[in-house]
């Protein structure tokens, strides 16, 4: 039997000792590449969902939601399933509309990083270049159910164009299959939200939402201004919000008004401080 030679097993424990720390390292770099590639493929999911969202049109929806089905079904008790794309779990950009203020007139703050912009576009602008991580990549785009809420409607009175008007494309024509899409579609999401015989309540709000969003989606609507059903509280009424801009925008002009009479009471005292000037001067004389 023949013995094994110590200097030929040092050598093996030698390379094996100098070999471990080159293996770890390659495997720590291994998983910094890895980790780096799932940042940069989360970064790129949210820069795309990012294009394909309107962030107006989103505002548009939420706004409606807000006055619209938020509050009545607080006010019922109800608590819309995380499946629901209408609930505001799932809004893509609710996050980023909580960290906005306006501030010195119309003048827009980043509640993230403090930093001041001279309108909501840029401020929106600086959300998608520095602050990307604050949109969940499987969120819900809002302004992609403008369809179903009608968010023209929010708009003023002379940028309405009604249900119907919109499935003709302008042309004042109805078409039966693209509005048939649109109520299939509706009725879809009001079952998500609202499931049927889950509850009594449940029952209640989906027969009250499908009547309020999708039961005039036909074609015997055409030339229609507003959804014909009218909600039966006084919280869901449509009329509330016809031929009136957005809250924001009220606020805005508030802040202009402001403006201009700060500037006026500056005027008028510089004024009474260039007369007391002349008086002076002439007493003097």
């Amino acid at each position: 039997m023949g013995t094994a030679d110590p200097d030929q097993g040092a050598g093996a424990a030698a390379e094996a000792t100098t070999a471990s720390p080159a293996a770890s390292e390659a495997a720590t770099t291994g998983e910094v590449k890895r980790d780096s590639n799932v940042v940069e493929e989360g970064l790129a999911a949210r820069m795309e969902a990012w294009s394909k969202c309107d962030r107006k049109r989103s505002r548009e929806a939420r706004a409606i939601l807000n006055e619209e089905l938020y509050p009545f079904i607080q006010q019922k008790g109800f608590e819309l399933p995380s499946s629901c794309p209408l609930s505001k779990q799932s809004d893509m950009y609710l996050d980023n509309e909580l960290h906005k203020k306006e501030v010195r007139y119309a003048n827009w703050k980043c509640t993230y990083c403090q930093k001041v912009f001279k309108s909501e576009h840029f401020l929106e602008q600086h959300f998608q270049n520095r602050h990307p991580y604050t949109v969940m990549r499987d969120a819900v785009c809002l302004g992609d159910y403008c369809e179903l809420l009608e968010c023209d409607l929010f708009r003023k009175p002379d940028e309405q164009k009604g249900a119907a008007y919109l499935a003709g494309r302008g042309r004042g024509i109805c078409n039966p299959k693209q509005m048939q899409r649109r109520r299939h579609r509706c009725q879809s999401v009001v079952d998500t939200c609202f499931p049927p015989h889950h509850s009594n309540l449940a029952n209640e709000l989906h027969h009250h939402f499908e009547a309020l969003y999708c039961a005039h989606l036909t074609c015997a609507e055409v030339g229609s201004e507003m959804r014909s059903v009218s909600p039966p509280d006084a919280m869901m009424a449509s009329s509330a919000r016809k031929g009136q801009g957005s809250k924001r925008e009220a606020q805005r002009q508030n802040g202009w008004k402001k403006l201009y009479i700060v500037l006026g009471v500056l005027f008028g005292l510089l004024l009474v401080i260039f007369y007391l000037g002349v008086l002076l001067y002439r007493k003097d004389i």
